[in-house]
């Protein structure tokens, strides 16, 4: 079975649709976002950013707002067509390419930052993918991932989710058992496809080499989300998130 395809071709099918069960206030995000990323970075210095799992360009296009220089890859190339046209309404510059998150088409240290936003879950060789970021950063660079746990297994939390998909086919128009349906023959091949925890990617980091791990909890995001996303995205979820670095 070909895990990545399959991957794949659930992205490409959402690509015209994921941004609709987004923010209420694209603003009001914006700026929210860019404190969390300025207080990650901490420095107003030009940087090369490279964005691995970029979807529809969200860190990719705050860091170019930013002023940084910014790669955006993607395995999917409906999700990168997205993307390309994000930065194009907003007039800034981004090197969207398609490109796997475990063999990325980059030169060695080539980057200050490796950045990524809710991938983890969808691939099936973390470790490999961390050792693939790590290759492609810099000496003294970073590597920052945003991540959480999805799944909580509890009945409220079950129905909840049922309740939600609900709303998303009345709100948004689309097949909310697609996911579902999509992902459940590969689901077993992707070791946090139910989420991570800060302990598992500290343990990814350590085994990858990087110094200085560090964990913020992201206390403020979590509220952020349940008072800023959409009515179905609040239902079916309860946020878990936090944001590592490691140094190289």
């Amino acid at each position: 079975m070909d895990t990545k395809r399959i991957v794949r071709l659930y992205w490409d099918k959402r690509c015209q649709t994921y941004d609709k069960g987004g923010y209420k206030s694209q603003n009001k995000t914006q700026h929210f976002w860019k404190n969390i990323l300025k207080n990650a970075v901490r420095t107003d210095e030009n940087l090369r950013i490279l964005d691995v799992g970029t979807g529809t360009g969200f860190l990719a296009l705050l860091f170019a707002e930013m002023k940084h220089t910014v790669v955006g890859i993607d395995i999917s190339r409906g999700m990168l067509e997205k993307a390309r046209q994000n930065a194009d309404k907003l007039n800034l510059t981004v090197d969207f390419m398609h490109g796997d998150a475990e063999n990325l088409p980059l030169e060695d240290e080539t980057f200050d930052i490796v950045i990524n936003r809710h991938l983890l879950w969808t691939i099936p060789n973390p470790r490999i993918a961390v050792e693939e970021w790590s290759r492609v950063v810099k000496s003294g660079g970073q590597i920052m991932l945003i991540d959480g746990k999805w799944y909580d297994s509890s009945i409220d939390m079950r129905l909840r989710r049922f309740i939600g998909k609900i709303f998303v086919y009345m709100t948004e128009k689309r097949n909310p058992c697609m996911f579902t349906s999509h992902y459940a023959n590969i689901k077993y091949q992707l070791p946090f496809y139910n989420g991570s925890t800060p302990n598992d990617v500290v343990d990814i980091f350590t085994e990858a080499g990087l110094k200085n791990i560090s964990v913020d909890n992201l206390e403020k995001l979590k509220q952020f989300e349940n008072e800023n996303r959409s009515l179905s995205y609040k239902i079916s979820n309860k946020p878990s998130l936090f944001l590592a670095l490691g140094n190289k």
